[in-house]
């Protein structure tokens, strides 16, 4: 998250568990090495086994090893001043207990249970970089560095719950907010010797997790931005993305298989697409925040609009699958908007965050009104009772934000089937012809490219039509009097239809747009289809649907 935003919404972001043997990254149970990923072409499998279309959703376990203020009980502080001061008064190994106190509060076994209970089948796991090494440039031992990370992987592996590893605190941090673990520093960029660490965190990280199913993929930096705030110039992003292709060379040596995500931050312009280092097995990241005003809706709904243009176009343009990595909207019908378009790309989401000491739609646990500990003035014991008062049982459930949440986690994704539509009317199969260009017209006899359609199931009990011929959704486009045409990136009201079965395996296609029922009208010259009838009169309304050839 950016720090405009938080200033804005007077808020601010994120981390924290239980001393004990750490174990090692291969004690997972559910998660077998059938369901090992892999980023092929716009969507991510499994490497093996089925093969299937899997779409991560799920959330940030934000404010746990990395804490912000506005979320976490941090104080008025980032993580980089929390730890200077606790280490100032009490020393290192007293401050590492207070830390792995926290740790151990703020995300607990039982969050995983709700977490699954969610539907969801991932978290985002926010890292900061003083749990890998000293502020001397020398490693932590792996008790310390893995002790969490171990445990998280293993419990979610047990739940069937996927683990993206999030460098979100890089050395020096990699952009200007607290969000990236030390507000106002962003040295990243100009110091050689963070860069350096930031390297050897990765070596390590690959080197522990390579072969380990339950890993989805390495997040390689958080919102990585070589600015104080401001855009970034041409000269700027390619010092970026260089340093991407040190990082990702880095982990290849030590790890070839694992997914790597890459961000497009601020957006899609300041990245490079994969083919300009040869790089395999990514995935892209976006963050989507309204920062010019969170409670504007018509300003927000534009957003989302362009948002999952932009997804569908790069997701098609470069080949690769896209991951909304962070978000949060206050409006409950722009939220379902949102997470239905990305459903509909088979694109993977985590929002923006499990849990927030906050309100609104932050967090699926929400208003705990607990006070943060003083770390100048409070003694050792008195910051742990503190911070005990943070673990999940004394926030507020967010339910309304829950259910709703969890309409689209449940949504199976878009599979490879391709479907014909025959109209009853005249015994022709239904084409996107011209490419899609024109409108869908029953005229064909055979089945080829243009005549085969993926129907989507959305969580609405509605389906949305996508064609072959262009790989745009069918709407019904009010503007040409209800002319069904392929020619939509993104599912909306107009692209929504009602699939009524009729028997015989014929169906009514009832449009969401006019709430009319789409007909082939066999008066016309050539039967385009249109969605212009009232109800259901015979064989011109009646439509077969098959598993194409």
């Amino acid at each position: 998250m950016k720090k405009s935003l938080l200033s804005a919404l007077c808020l601010a972001l994120l981390i924290g568990l239980f001393i004990g043997i750490p174990l090692t990254p291969e004690a997972n149970a559910a998660i077998g090495s059938d369901d090992f990923l892999k980023a092929n072409g716009k969507v991510i499998r499994n490497h093996s086994g089925t093969g299937d279309i899997v779409n991560l959703r799920g959330t940030n376990l934000g404010g746990w090893l990395l804490q912000e203020n506005w979320m976490s009980p941090a104080g008025a502080v980032d993580e980089y001043t929390l730890r200077r001061k606790l280490i100032s008064r009490f020393g290192e190994a007293d401050a590492q207990a207070l830390i792995n106190a926290y740790q151990d509060t703020w995300i607990q076994a039982s969050d995983l249970d709700n977490i699954k209970n969610l539907g969801m089948n991932v978290v985002r796991v926010p890292l900061y970089w003083e749990d890998f090494i000293n502020t001397n440039g020398t490693m932590k031992p792996d008790n310390i560095t893995f002790r969490k990370l171990d445990w998280l992987i293993s419990e979610a592996g047990s739940r069937d719950i996927y683990v993206i590893l999030d460098l979100h605190g890089a050395p020096g941090a990699a952009c200007p907010w607290q969000s990236c673990g030390r507000e106002n520093s962003n040295q990243l960029w100009t110091n050689a010797t963070y860069q350096n660490w930031t390297v050897q965190i990765w070596e390590r990280l690959a080197a522990r997790y390579k072969g380990n199913p339950t890993v989805a993929a390495y997040d390689l930096l958080n919102e990585p931005l070589v600015t104080m705030g401001e855009g970034e110039n041409s000269t700027q992003i390619q010092q970026k993305m260089q340093f991407y292709n040190r990082l990702y060379q880095a982990v290849r040596a030590k790890d070839p298989d694992h997914i790597i995500i890459i961000a497009a931050f601020f957006d899609w312009y300041a990245a490079y697409p994969p083919s300009t280092y040869g790089w395999t097995n990514v995935v892209y990241q976006t963050h989507h925040y309204n920062f010019t005003n969170y409670d504007d809706w018509n300003l927000t709904n534009s957003e989302i609009n362009r948002w999952l243009t932009d997804l569908a176009n790069y997701q098609a343009k470069w080949n690769i699958p896209v991951y909304a990595g962070e978000f949060s909207f206050g409006q409950n019908d722009l939220y379902e908007k949102w997470l239905s378009g990305l459903n509909a790309l088979n694109a993977s989401w985590t929002n923006w965050s499990y849990k927030v000491k906050g309100g609104g739609n932050w967090g699926y646990y929400i208003n705990n009104s607990n006070p943060s500990p003083s770390l100048d003035t409070d003694s050792q014991s008195v910051i742990v009772d503190k911070w005990k008062k943070f673990s999940t049982n004394y926030f507020t459930p967010n339910t309304t934000f829950q259910n709703l949440v969890k309409k689209y986690t449940t949504t199976p994704p878009i599979t490879e089937t391709t479907h014909s539509i025959k109209a009853v009317a005249n015994g022709n199969y239904v084409s996107a012809d011209n490419y899609g260009k024109n409108p869908l017209i029953a005229n064909r006899d055979v089945v080829q490219e243009w005549e085969k359609f993926k129907i989507v199931n959305n969580s609405d009990g509605t389906v949305s039509l996508l064609s072959m011929a262009n790989h745009k959704y069918v709407k019904a486009d009010l503007n040409q009097q209800g002319k069904l045409i392929a020619s939509a990136d993104i599912i909306q009201q107009w692209e929504k239809f009602k699939m009524e079965p009729l028997g015989d395996n014929t169906y009514a296609l009832r449009s969401m747009a006019n709430n009319m029922y789409v007909c082939a009208d066999l008066n016309q010259a050539s039967p385009e289809l249109i969605a212009n009838r009232n109800s259901v009169g015979g064989a011109w309304e009646a439509f077969t649907i098959e598993v194409a050839p």
